[in-house]
């Protein structure tokens, strides 16, 4: 039973009981009651307040899933100050206190949405997960009766924000106990990438200060709520309670059975090889996996995993914005090397050991970098203590973004063994086989949002992940102690072929190399997201150009594939606001990637007398970036950054960085590039 409102003042509520303040009810009784709010024609706002970490933007998820296209969701977390702000006031350790808000922004907004009688209002967004407003990022349309705002001041009776509450027709107080909402902020700063200590001292000393100053205002709430139907925790135990439109994993899931060890199990490997285990799995193809993690940060996604017995939620979007998803169960066990390295060795050993898959990004093959807790170090001393034990090589099957990924993690493994046991090169060499393969599927950082969508759907997942529809993997028939068989293999969708060098220049030359084309030139015009950017008729136009003009000539034929349409397809991909990837994403580590994938391009347009305007204006846009003082993510980062400074003064001197090689000193490149930065000075916009 609900209790008592205190309505903003003229609102005409049904009559409810007072307050329920330690009453616990469900999801479904606070959607009929705002169901019965609703009036076409009138607009409501109802707002869902509580310290950080009490669900709020679990709960206003699972009503908007209730409610459909009757609500839009707002969050007074798009109106935090942006970090350069907080450190020029001081204040960027207290991120997420009252004072660190535009408060009268946000009041506008809700003043706005009150009065709104046409029309589409546009409101900001916080991603959480690059901590960044995403501006005019929600449309809300006039007929739209509800709005939900959900943050953690709505009811707060500072002078700044005291007005808030009077613009919002009801407010619930969402209670949590603190030890829960410690639990859950703690796995959210780790998802981030934030060591244990630095999460732990962020939720001390940050979210529990701020969760003092929310709970003394709770009795301004009309209702204080205790949510009895929480998500149920992602675990094998409770897989039988998760029903449709969620697929749960139907095969045994027996430790016994992992044929496979992969290493950096991120996103992408969740979204695409596990995904494609979890298929061969269910049809009875018995390759279950063990994920290996080898840097520090790694805990994080072993602890989630570990707590839900390796299971985990994929929400896979298409381009219409249809949803499917399925519980992965592919993954039967977890080690982190830093902790165990032994265990991980032992794994790898195992005479069960058939296939050892890698997704350590194009950094990840250095020999100079790699050390014996490396991934490079613990393959080659899993193979050799399999070659001591007599036991067959194991198949080593790259799935990152290199040309000829098998050939690189070949050499790359023999020239560490070679360091230290020339024998141990040679057998390898003989006995190790290194299918090259290309992958394919767009996966973004799992965000909030998504988090709160797999709530709204009953899950309690400390790490799901959501990728766009589309997946391609395809390998070469070189496997050096079985496979699964054919038939199984292409039920699931993974193409196996006798050379991939087509497939990877395919997918390394039109989408990686688009990808950076997108998300320089976007980034620098002021962009945060891939469908923001397609949105632009001129930038499509651009990106299309790019596909067309510069990447296809080089291609050869690719069996089975249309390229035309694979452009096209692509667009379409890019276009798909469902997905929601960030440009910032697409260029972490640009060092590696422009060298991989851009550059390539160019070096074959140049020997052909090709175009390649758009391409070094990528390049150009790069620079122009680097030269202006944004942060970035690159393990060349000072190297590339000092260069960009150096071509202010010295035009075309980025050029002469190592990772452009002989391309870089190429006089038609040079040329362009230089009038490509003077244009990017007077307008960074394409077209």
């Amino acid at each position: 039973m609900l209790q008592s409102a205190t309505g903003a003042p003229g609102i005409r509520w049904i009559a409810l009981p007072r307050r329920f303040a330690g009453v616990r009810v469900t999801v479904q009784e606070l959607a009929d009651r705002v169901r019965r709010w609703i009036r076409p024609g009138e607009r409501r706002i109802l707002g869902i307040t509580g310290p950080p970490g009490t669900g709020k933007s679990h709960l206003a998820g699972a009503l908007a899933a209730a409610l459909g296209d009757r609500v839009v969701l707002v969050g007074m977390d798009a109106f935090h100050l942006a970090n350069a702000e907080l450190v020029r006031l001081g204040r960027r350790d207290r991120k997420g206190a009252p004072d660190t808000f535009d408060t009268d922004g946000y009041l506008a907004l809700l003043h706005r949405l009150r009065d709104q009688r046409t029309g589409t209002i546009y409101a900001p967004v916080f991603d959480r997960s690059i901590e960044t407003v995403i501006g005019s990022a929600i449309p809300i349309p006039a007929e739209v009766p509800l709005v939900i705002t959900e943050g953690n001041y709505l009811v707060h009776d500072d002078e700044a924000w005291v007005e808030v509450r009077d613009v919002l027709d009801e407010v619930w107080y969402l209670d949590t106990p603190a030890t829960e909402r410690a639990r859950r902020l703690l796995g959210r700063r780790r998802s981030f990438g934030y060591a244990t200590e630095q999460a732990a001292s962020w939720v001390r000393d940050v979210d529990a200060v701020n969760a003092e100053v929310v709970e003394q205002s709770r009795e301004r709430a009309d209702l204080i709520v205790q949510l009895d139907n929480e998500p149920t925790p992602l675990t094998a135990a409770n897989l039988p309670r998760f029903t449709a439109p969620v697929t749960t994993p139907d095969y045994p899931r027996d430790p016994e059975g992992i044929k496979v060890v992969h290493f950096g199990v991120g996103g992408f490997h969740r979204a695409h090889q596990a995904m494609y285990f979890d298929a061969l799995l269910a049809r009875g193809e018995h390759w279950g996996i063990c994920g290996v993690g080898t840097l520090p940060q790694d805990t994080a996604i072993r602890d989630a995993l570990n707590a839900q017995d390796q299971l985990y939620t994929l929400l896979t979007v298409a381009p219409d914005g249809r949803e499917t998803v399925r519980i992965i169960g592919s993954h039967f066990a977890h080690l982190h090397a830093p902790d165990d390295p032994a265990a991980v060795i032992e794994r790898l050993a195992h005479p069960d050991t058939r296939i050892v898959t890698l997704t350590i990004t194009e950094g990840g093959y250095g020999v100079d970098d790699a050390t014996p807790d490396s991934a490079l170090g613990l393959i080659t001393t899993g193979l050799a203590t399999r070659r001591e034990r007599g036991l067959p090589a194991y198949s080593v099957v790259s799935c990152d973004n290199i040309l000829h990924n098998g050939r690189v993690a070949r050499e790359a493994i023999l020239g560490y063994a070679a360091r230290t046991d020339p024998e141990l090169a040679d057998w390898i060499a003989g006995n190790v086989a290194f299918p090259n393969s290309m992958v394919d599927r767009i996966t973004p950082a799992t965000s909030e949002e998504v988090r709160a969508d797999v709530a709204a759907l009953g899950i309690d997942d400390r790490w799901p992940v959501r990728s766009e529809s589309f997946t391609q993997w395809v390998i070469e028939d070189s496997f050096s102690n079985g496979r699964p068989e054919l038939a199984a293999l292409a039920e699931a969708g993974v193409q196996v072929v006798e050379d991939v060098t087509p497939y990877e220049m395919m997918k390394l030359r039109l989408l990686n190399a688009s990808h950076q084309v997108i998300g320089q030139l976007g980034l620098l015009a002021g962009a945060t997201e891939v469908h923001e950017v397609m949105r632009d008729p001129k930038f499509a136009e651009f990106v299309d150009g790019y596909l067309r003009e510069e990447g296809l000539p080089t291609l050869p034929e690719v069996p089975g594939i249309d390229l035309d349409r694979y452009c096209t397809q692509l667009l379409e991909r890019y276009g798909s606001e469902a997905v929601r990837d960030t440009l910032e994403r697409l260029v972490t580590d640009a060092s590696d990637r422009i060298s991989t994938f851009l550059l390539p391009v160019i070096a074959d347009q140049l020997a052909g007398d090709g175009r390649i305007e758009r391409s070094t204006l990528t390049i150009a846009a790069w620079c122009q970036r680097l030269a202006s003082g944004v942060e970035i993510n690159d393990r060349r980062r000072d190297e590339v950054i000092a260069a960009a400074r150096r071509d202010e003064q010295t035009p075309g001197a980025f050029l002469d960085l190592p990772l452009f090689g002989e391309t870089g000193r190429n006089p038609k490149l040079r040329e362009e590039f230089i009038r490509a930065r003077e244009r990017l000075r007077v307008d960074p916009h394409v077209g």
